[in-house]
């Protein structure tokens, strides 16, 4: 996309820039939403829990390639860390599929409670295939905290976006976009991670409520498997196919889908693309100007208040199940210097 249609685009949809989210439960008490940048310098300065604990914790994750998990687990290790230099003896073990796939994610948990570990912190594939194996380890005393998607399983609590809120955001921002542009109708292509991954499920819920009763229509969801190549090869399937506008629902999706936008202006085709999740590859997309906005998550803070979670229940704290939204900001090319690293 030129420049030009970029400022003229942005000047008038920026309204909805920086957009944060709190969860529409009634019970949950959102916490303050932050920038991902702003997080990091809290998490490296803010006070730790006054115990000194003694415990071991495997951290699961949907796979080891993306992005999001990667600052995720940088940000527990960094808070055992410092926790382990104020005292604590916590030992903390990343065990990740490579890929997303359910089979080995409950390989995991199995393998977390055969290593005789006191807490799981996990991020669930979907809402129901973990469950037996999570309830195996909460018969065997394991406490289970969820982090970013959780399961049905009731687990001691769950620090997590408000995917559906984040995904709502999206879609107002795109259609927001869409309207600018004098368009008015047409199809938006749709870039999912994979089935079944319950937060991908919520972003495109909530993506696809704002154009309810609207004159556009959602295409049918192309699954990618968060890999940015096959993401690509479906989103230049779908330009091909003459969709208006693409939305990808997690940063492999996104990023494969702002490379077929990038290809396809330099033919002439105007494709507008918004998306998930904080990467370099983004955040380069979204400084050239194919990719118009993702919504940035904060796994740091995942990762920071569930070590603080463990701490807490060692402590004898009763966490009662606490849901917290950690939060999501809308980057655009006006705020995404303040993302980078």
């Amino acid at each position: 996309m030129k420049r030009k249609v970029m400022a003229m685009l942005m000047s008038a949809a920026m309204v909805l820039s920086l957009g944060t989210v709190a969860f529409a439960e009634e019970e949950t008490e959102a916490a303050e939403v932050t920038t991902e940048a702003e997080a990091t310098d809290d998490a490296a300065t803010s006070d730790l829990i006054d115990a000194t604990v003694e415990t071991k914790v495997a951290l699961i994750t949907m796979d080891q390639m993306d992005v999001h998990w990667v600052r995720l687990e940088a940000a527990a290790e960094e808070r055992v860390a410092a926790y382990n230099e104020a005292g604590s003896n916590i030992e903390l073990t990343w065990l990740a599929p490579e890929t997303k796939d359910n089979a080995q994610q409950i390989q995991k948990i199995e393998a977390a409670i055969a290593d005789g570990v006191n807490y799981i912190i996990i991020a669930c594939n979907d809402a129901t295939s973990c469950n037996m194996a999570l309830q195996e380890a909460l018969d065997a005393g394991i406490q289970i905290i969820y982090v970013d998607s959780p399961a049905d399983l009731e687990g001691s609590a769950t620090y997590a976006t408000d995917n559906y809120q984040g995904g709502v955001v999206a879609g107002e921002y795109m259609l927001q976009v869409l309207t600018d542009a004098g368009i008015t109708e047409g199809t938006i292509g749709i870039v999912d991670a994979q089935a079944g991954v319950d937060s991908c499920q919520n972003r495109y819920d909530g993506f696809a409520s704002v154009f309810e009763g609207t004159d556009f229509e959602l295409g049918e969801r192309q699954y990618s498997d968060g890999d940015n190549s096959k993401a690509q090869e479906l989103a230049n399937t779908l330009i091909a196919n003459g969709v208006v506008a693409i939305y990808g629902t997690n940063d492999g999706a996104t990023n494969g889908a702002a490379a077929a936008v990038a290809d396809a202006a330099s033919n002439g085709t105007t494709v507008y693309c918004v998306g998930w999740d904080k990467s370099d590859s983004n955040i380069a997309h979204v400084e050239s100007g194919e990719l118009l906005a993702f919504m940035a998550q904060n796994p740091n803070i995942m990762g920071i208040d569930a070590i603080d979670a463990v701490v807490r229940l060692e402590n004898g704290e009763d966490l009662g199940g606490e849901v917290v939204d950690t939060g999501v900001s809308t980057v655009t090319i006006d705020n995404v210097a303040d993302f980078k690293d």
